[in-house]
């Protein structure tokens, strides 16, 4: 998709943001860079032009993204309403549940939504979704390319570098194609600092999450011949380490690096009786249907779920889940 493909969309979008004056952005639980990274430099974009932004997305936001341009949008699901927002724009989040419902906040107000998840329930009054982009920046970046590429500051190019950054694994993974290149290279020519944005963001690491890491990586056991990869996280290794979950980012692709596997899921005790699971494949298994069967959603190769169950019979039930996956049944 170009940004030809959505000429009319996109200035539809524009007609939106120029006659209104309140803007919700929103995002997924548990916003990753390219959620957020996506929001704020939406969030800038309609600043810029005099309007009122508050973002919100559910659950967890990592530490380490709360200094990026625009992240005192940021405000409480509370404040949503008494806000009363005119337009919400939608980030990254394929369906109304993965936002945790909070447009049933807003009653009937247009809904703008750019995404690119392949499950991806056009929901939106207007809809840009491309599930063959890389990150929803990328979306985003086509969108002010298209209608003032003026606009894009080195705050904003940083914002949405840093999504391609983070979707793309450094560009490390399969989604790592021309588009996502040629992209990161354009927005490093209207001033993201990408030398800083990979040092802080993939380089840099708390000492609480390597503490952490040390017992989470002595779970790891690897089933089907080497072919599986779990690992777990427990309160009681965030209690002895002082982390958060948050802090757990990336370590599912430790996993991921095992010679010969191919599936990785990474299993968080949330609660008593909660676990979240992230998965990821190395091969032609597609898990954001496994992640389906669940409540869940994302990409062929990375999604995830939450189940209602402890988290040591949700491995079990999830490791049958990815047996049958590598034999077949």
């Amino acid at each position: 998709m170009t940004g030809e493909t959505y000429r009319s969309e996109f200035g539809r979008i524009l007609e939106l943001i120029d006659n209104n004056d309140r803007f919700l952005m929103i995002g997924h639980i548990d916003p990753d860079g390219d959620c957020l990274g996506s929001m704020f430099a939406m969030t800038l974009f309609v600043r810029a032009r005099g309007k009122d932004v508050v973002c919100y997305a559910p659950g967890d936001v990592p530490e380490r993204l709360l200094g990026l341009p625009g992240a005192d949008s940021l405000t409480d699901r509370d404040m949503i309403a008494s806000f009363a927002p005119q337009v919400v724009i939608a980030l990254d989040s394929p369906t109304h549940g993965r936002t945790e419902n909070v447009m049933d906040i807003v009653g009937d107000v247009p809904v703008v939504n750019m995404d690119h998840h392949p499950s991806n329930e056009m929901y939106g009054e207007v809809n840009i979704v491309d599930e063959s982009a890389a990150a929803a920046a990328l979306l985003v970046f086509r969108f002010l390319e298209s209608v003032d590429p003026e606009s894009i500051t080195p705050d904003i190019a940083s914002c949405l570098y840093l999504g391609i950054l983070m979707d793309t694994g450094s560009f490390r993974f399969q989604n790592t194609d021309e588009d996502a290149l040629s992209a990161a290279g354009r927005l490093i020519g209207y001033g993201a600092r990408a030398y800083e944005l990979t040092h802080e963001f993939v380089y840099m690491k708390k000492f609480r999450t390597l503490k952490l890491l040390v017992p989470v990586l002595d779970s790891l056991e690897l089933s089907c011949e080497g072919r599986i990869a779990t690992m777990q996280i427990k309160r009681e290794m965030l209690e002895s380490s002082g982390a958060e979950f948050k802090d757990s980012e990336g370590f599912i692709d430790y996993g991921a690096a095992i010679d010969d596997v191919e599936l990785v899921a990474l299993f968080r005790e949330v609660g008593p009786d909660k676990t979240k699971v992230s998965l990821r494949s190395r091969n032609h298994h597609d898990v954001s249907l496994l992640a389906g069967r669940y409540g869940g959603g994302g990409h062929a190769k990375a999604a995830g779920l939450t189940i209602n169950d402890s988290i040591d019979n949700v491995t079990k039930t999830i490791l049958r889940d990815l047996e049958g996956l590598v034999s077949g049944r």
